[in-house]
């Protein structure tokens, strides 16, 4: 069951790392006035969402306290990035630290999830 776990705590991660290129599209449906911000807000919502669903696999799971702390940091770091859009009046230079953020949260939700990728090595029977 934990194996399973595992799994879908470094697929979910992945597939999440995959959705911010979604994300940066519906940003650009804003900015370059095809639609208003509202997709790209709802949908920075269920990314929130979604990492805090990854830190409590990594909980749940057979994670290393590095594990659990990446998880931690990734969704320590989307919620700061959240935050920062309200800054945009008061300290743009701050605010505008948001899309950066987003490269980093989408840099290491991709390490989180690489062990799923990697081959598996045969466990050995006990002799």
């Amino acid at each position: 069951m934990r194996e399973r776990i595992t799994l879908v705590y470094g697929w979910l991660a992945l597939i999440w790392a995959g959705l911010v290129v979604l994300q940066v599209f519906l940003a650009g449906l804003g900015i370059f006035g095809a639609t208003s911000y509202d997709a790209h807000k709802a949908f920075g919502n269920v990314l929130h969402g979604l990492t805090a669903i990854i830190l409590l696999l990594a909980i749940a799971g057979p994670r290393t306290g590095r594990d659990i702390g990446m998880a931690a940091g990734l969704f320590i770091l989307v919620t700061i990035q959240i935050g920062l859009v309200s800054a945009r009046d008061d300290a743009p230079g701050l605010a505008a630290l948001h899309p950066v953020l987003a490269l980093f949260a989408m840099g290491l939700a991709v390490h989180i999830g690489l062990h799923v990728l990697r081959p598996r090595r045969p466990v050995a029977a006990a002799g």
